[in-house]
């Protein structure tokens, strides 16, 4: 009489995390020669599981929602028309992080402070950026929930910074977004002459000019024994 042993299934490795998205990386063996393994699927919250056979387990995996699913897969060893005992292997989905940026544009003056907040449905979401900024100062990559520089145009007509914000969660990194800052320059005026001399009852004549296009003046006056101003 031949007594044929009831193989065992060795899963690698045993439990498993990884980004919605990605695939399953399982590997199967047995300490019987010639076992063969099946599995079914228990999924909670995620698509792309399905039962099958062979080797390894390699299945896309997708969480739509804000929070982890699982995947549950009980494997079953074969060697010889002899089962053995089922073994449980859950794969844990994280879902891909989104962000918000609010305001999604700002327009500020040269010398003033950002004030972008970054959020995210997925809680316990961090978040970085990189910044491109041509004739601006004060624009840096960094971390954090709020981008908040002071910028500074270093020419005379409007230029622009674009934060680009990655969101990262669980080690799973989401679609990065752009959010455009728009620093207008400061303007300076320039009086024409700057400092005449007339004679009384004669009028003034100063030419207001700007390094700014399309810039407006006002003037308030300080009189000392002089009327008409």
């Amino acid at each position: 009489v031949t007594i044929n042993p009831k193989p065992n299934v060795n899963a690698t490795p045993s439990a498993q995390t990884i980004c919605s998205g990605a695939a399953t990386s399982i590997n199967l063996s047995s300490d019987v020669a010639g076992a063969t393994f099946s599995w079914t699927v228990t999924p909670a919250g995620v698509t792309g599981a399905s039962a099958g056979s062979g080797t390894s387990i390699v299945q896309t995996l997708t969480r739509a929602g804000t929070t982890s699913g699982t995947v549950t897969y009980t494997i079953t060893p074969v060697a010889s028309t002899c089962t053995g005992t089922t073994s449980d292997v859950v794969v844990t989905v994280n879902p891909i992080p989104t962000v918000t940026a609010s305001p999604v544009s700002q327009t500020i003056c040269s010398g003033s402070i950002t004030s972008i907040t970054l959020s995210s449905g997925v809680a316990g979401a961090t978040f970085s950026w990189t910044v491109s900024a041509p004739n601006i100062s004060g624009a840096s990559n960094n971390t954090g929930s709020t981008i908040s520089q002071t910028l500074t145009n270093t020419i005379s007509t409007v230029s622009t910074a674009t934060y680009t914000i990655t969101p990262i969660a669980n080690s799973c990194s989401g679609s990065t977004i752009n959010v455009p800052i728009t620093v207008n320059p400061t303007p300076i005026a320039t009086a024409t002459p700057s400092s005449p001399s007339i004679c009384s009852g004669t009028a003034t004549n100063v030419s207001l000019t700007s390094n700014v296009s399309g810039t407006t003046f006002s003037w308030t006056v300080t009189q000392s024994g002089v009327t008409g101003a």
